[in-house]
């Protein structure tokens, strides 16, 4: 009986040469990236292997994996990558994923029409398998949003500890009955916001009631006006609310107008991000300032710097957030 002949990999390559799976995968996409001797290695281990190798030459853009163009948060942090992409010789192109469930398929299908030398994903990617798959081929940063269970590389802020400062803050205020309006438990940031939220009230010793926290199940103004609109017309409504989002906060300013609630005596608000519309609201909009532009350009360096690295080691960064205080609060 004939044995089945096991495909040959990039690892099989990467072991033949003696080098690393991401010299290899430099070497098929960007011949100038390695040294002529380690190239030279390279290609005599595809040959005698029969891998099957498509070259590609270096594209010099870097593609940015994108879950909602309405969010304001995003444009900032846009404007630190294409700030970094600018200083080194690169470009961005921008994908938004929407609906799209982020499958290797779908990934590996955007790289391929792109052409893109490396990845920098807005997006969480659920399985942390499918990570590792792309990083075979495909140098990849996460921004903001990370998967907790992958080594891979990331730039973010510790919302847990950001959300326990805004309790503290809302508590110093002589508030006792917190609600909180937040995004989509599939976002890291709305789970560890809600965690950090949950704790900081357990701390000061308030038992979290569970009909105050709700959320919006997508990212959408008009929503967060209904389900503010709900909270606020509680029996006992609440006399504060933390929302997860400055565009959460500018609707429930909105429909504690509608409701005839004085801001901040009857209700304080307080958002999070930062974004312009926390200072063109009216009252203007306490909220946590994330260090958006830092975390683009940060990210997008990291990601330069792997791409042109032999042996980079994974990076973890955790950027600091502060209250913004304003009118609302």
């Amino acid at each position: 009986m004939s044995q089945i002949k096991k495909k040959t990999t990039l690892q099989d390559v990467a072991n033949a040469a003696g080098v690393s799976i991401a010299t290899v995968s430099r070497a098929i996409n960007n011949k100038e990236s390695v040294k002529e001797g380690t190239y030279d290695k390279i290609v005599q281990a595809i040959y005698a292997l029969g891998y099957d190798a498509v070259v590609r030459h270096e594209s010099h853009l870097i593609l940015i994996l994108l879950p909602d163009i309405d969010n304001p948060f995003y444009s900032e942090v846009i404007r630190g990558i294409s700030a970094a992409t600018g200083r080194q010789g690169y470009q961005e192109i921008i994908v938004r994923t929407g609906a799209h469930p982020l499958t290797l398929t779908f990934i590996e299908d955007m790289i391929e029409k792109t052409h893109a030398d490396g990845v920098i994903t807005l997006d969480p990617i659920p399985s942390a398998e499918t990570i590792a798959q792309i990083e075979i081929h495909t140098p990849l940063i996460q921004c903001a949003e990370y998967n907790e269970e992958s080594p891979t590389s990331y730039v973010s802020i510790d919302d847990v500890a950001a959300s326990r400062a805004v309790v503290d803050y809302i508590l110093s205020k002589g508030k006792r009955r917190i609600a909180m309006i937040n995004g989509p438990l599939k976002y890291k940031y709305a789970r560890k916001r809600q965690q950090g939220f949950i704790e900081g009230l357990q701390e000061a010793g308030i038992t979290p009631a569970q009909n105050l926290i709700v959320q919006v199940p997508e990212f959408s103004y008009d929503a967060a006006v209904s389900i503010a609109t709900q909270l606020l017309s509680m029996q006992e409504r609440p006399d504060a609310i933390f929302a997860a989002s400055d565009v959460f906060a500018v609707a429930a300013i909105k429909a504690a107008k509608r409701l005839g609630i004085a801001i901040p005596k009857d209700l304080g608000i307080i958002g999070f991000d930062n974004t312009n519309i926390s200072v063109m609201s009216e009252p203007a909009l306490t909220t946590v300032k994330q260090p958006q532009y830092q975390l683009g350009f940060l990210a997008c360096e990291m990601l330069i710097e792997q791409m042109h690295s032999d042996n980079f080691a994974p990076r973890q960064i955790m950027l600091d957030a502060e209250i913004i205080i304003r009118e609302s609060l």
